[in-house]
């Protein structure tokens, strides 16, 4: 396996898009770009890149603007910079786009042939506990204008727009119940997309007086998807078909 910084990728005003680009000693099963959620970074998506990698599938992990090395300023223009990564990467072949959570929300925005959604960040509205965990626990890791700022930039993104692409919608079984409660408007949507949950080494639900204490498990259960066995596997043996099938096509 090979594991290198990209120095090439360009957003398309000229900024140069941090990235890193993981690849099997022989690529043979097409490209992935894989998509962190709010608040994360390209490092954080290598368990899941190693899942794809081993399936022969080159994957590219970009910093999106405003978050780790990328010190373009945040906001839609990461639907441009997740764009220019899909076309870096055909030269693999066809293409899935990976994210989990805002991440899985650009994915199904995306250009790609297929799609793998981790929990995508499609709801109605933030509920008032994860308002208070984005306001109070903000991430490092992202360059935000003040705490909360995701709530203004989903509704900047838009909604996801309707097509016929293969798409996996993959959630934790005890998941955010906001997110939960919008897969299915996600899968009548989506005319392709199929709905799954992962339900090894979840979190239980807790009994507790306090509202935020109940939601904690399943904040964490959302946020640690990205380090879940099952949910990797299940990403990645989906999109290798997937991707397989559209080499084939």
């Amino acid at each position: 396996m090979n594991l290198i910084r990209v120095e090439d990728l360009k957003a398309p005003d000229g900024h140069t898009i941090p990235a890193l680009l993981f690849t099997a000693d022989v690529p043979r099963g097409g490209g992935a770009v894989v998509i962190h959620p709010y608040g994360g970074t390209k490092e954080q998506m290598l368990g899941v890149a190693l899942g794809l990698v081993e399936k022969g599938i080159a994957c590219l992990l970009p910093d999106l603007c405003g978050h780790g090395e990328n010190h373009a300023e945040i906001g839609v223009g990461m639907l441009e910079e997740m764009e220019a990564g899909i076309q870096y990467t055909r030269r693999f072949g066809p293409v899935s786009a990976v994210g989990i959570s805002l991440g899985g929300r650009l994915a199904l925005m995306s250009s790609a042939d297929c799609m793998v959604a981790i929990s995508p960040a499609v709801v109605a509205e933030i509920s008032a506990q994860g308002k208070w965990m984005f306001e109070n626990f903000p991430s490092p890791a992202v360059r935000e204008p003040y705490s909360g700022y995701v709530t203004e930039l989903l509704d900047q993104i838009g909604p996801v727009p309707k097509h016929t692409r293969p798409c996996l919608l993959l959630y934790a079984e005890r998941d955010i119940p906001m997110i939960l409660q919008g897969a299915a408007g996600l899968q009548a949507e989506l005319s392709g997309a199929e709905l799954r949950y992962v339900t090894r080494d979840i979190r239980p639900d807790i009994k507790h007086d306090s509202g935020l204490v109940r939601y904690l498990p399943r904040w964490f259960n959302h946020g640690e998807l990205k380090f879940n066995a099952e949910c990797v596997e299940v990403a990645a043996q989906w999109a290798q078909e997937r991707l397989a099938a559209a080499q084939h096509a």
